[in-house]
């Protein structure tokens, strides 16, 4: 009956790691500045990305859901194509900060989910960064 035991035991604590481990994969994200995409993009290509920067004035391009703009930081610009899965924040405006989550491939970050900050907010804090 012991040994059963440790069996069951082995099997659901495997079962549980295996569990963990996978699903830890496909929900993490790495965490980068536009800057540091645009001097490495090669480096980037398989992984899940959260990139911040600021939106470029002028770039921003919406079509219903789904929108094309650039994200800028350090005078380094990563072109962003949002396909839409989620909706834009109110937020969301040319010159803001944004954090967009996506993949990069064929030189476009492709980007699943998009947040903003308020400027107002932090208005004071991202005149000294930029």
């Amino acid at each position: 009956m012991n040994r059963k035991f440790l069996i069951l035991l082995v099997l659901i604590f495997s079962s549980l790691a295996g569990i963990a481990f996978f699903s830890s994969k496909e929900t993490s994200f790495l965490l980068l500045d536009a800057s540091d995409l645009a001097a490495n993009p090669a480096q980037y290509s398989d992984q899940n990305l959260r990139v911040r920067g600021f939106v470029r004035m002028g770039s921003l391009i919406r079509e219903g859901k789904k929108a094309k703009f650039d994200l800028e930081l350090n005078d380094r610009t990563i072109p962003v194509y949002f396909t839409g899965k989620s909706l834009l924040p109110d937020a969301f405006k040319e010159g803001a900060r944004a954090r967009v989550d996506g993949h990069y491939e064929n030189g476009i970050l492709m980007a699943s989910h998009v947040e903003a900050k308020c400027a107002s907010k932090y208005e004071a804090g991202y005149v000294e960064e930029k």
